[in-house]
């Protein structure tokens, strides 16, 4: 397996914003996030790609609403190709298309069932825009 180190997480309080659905409606969310409590990576050899997740680090595992949580929770098989996705797009270490083939890549690895990982890179593609922090595609 490519995956280098245990990922070894702990819970932070949840912290609770406040937003607006359609720019009029006010609700408040609640954000659940864990912080890596030793160092993590990942090594995409099909990409020549090492990615190191520095202890500290935070992550929500896999941004999923909440309404789908019982098909696909945050951390579910496929959580530790999420934080290291987490930390691509939080770090712009590389543009989003590479980001999210390394995710691809790591859940093919941790043998996610093909539907999901079909369903997840896709979701990543359509609506992840908003979350990246990096090089422009």
């Amino acid at each position: 397996m490519s995956f280098i180190g245990e990922l070894v997480v702990k819970p932070l309080p949840p912290r609770i914003i406040k937003k607006k659905l359609f720019g009029i409606i006010p609700y408040k969310k609640t954000i659940l996030e864990w912080v890596v409590c030793e160092e993590f990576g990942y090594n995409d050899e099909q990409l020549d790609i090492t990615v190191i997740v520095p202890s500290g680090s935070t992550t929500d595992f896999a941004s999923i609403p909440r309404v789908f949580w019982s098909i696909l929770p945050p951390w579910g098989r496929y959580g530790w190709a999420a934080v290291i996705h987490d930390y691509l797009y939080r770090h712009g270490l590389y543009t989003r298309p590479i980001a999210d083939l390394v995710f691809l890549h790591a859940m093919e690895e941790l043998d996610v069932a093909e539907w999901k990982q079909v369903v997840m890179f896709n979701a990543v593609r359509w609506f992840g825009a908003s979350a990246y922090q990096g090089q422009t595609d």
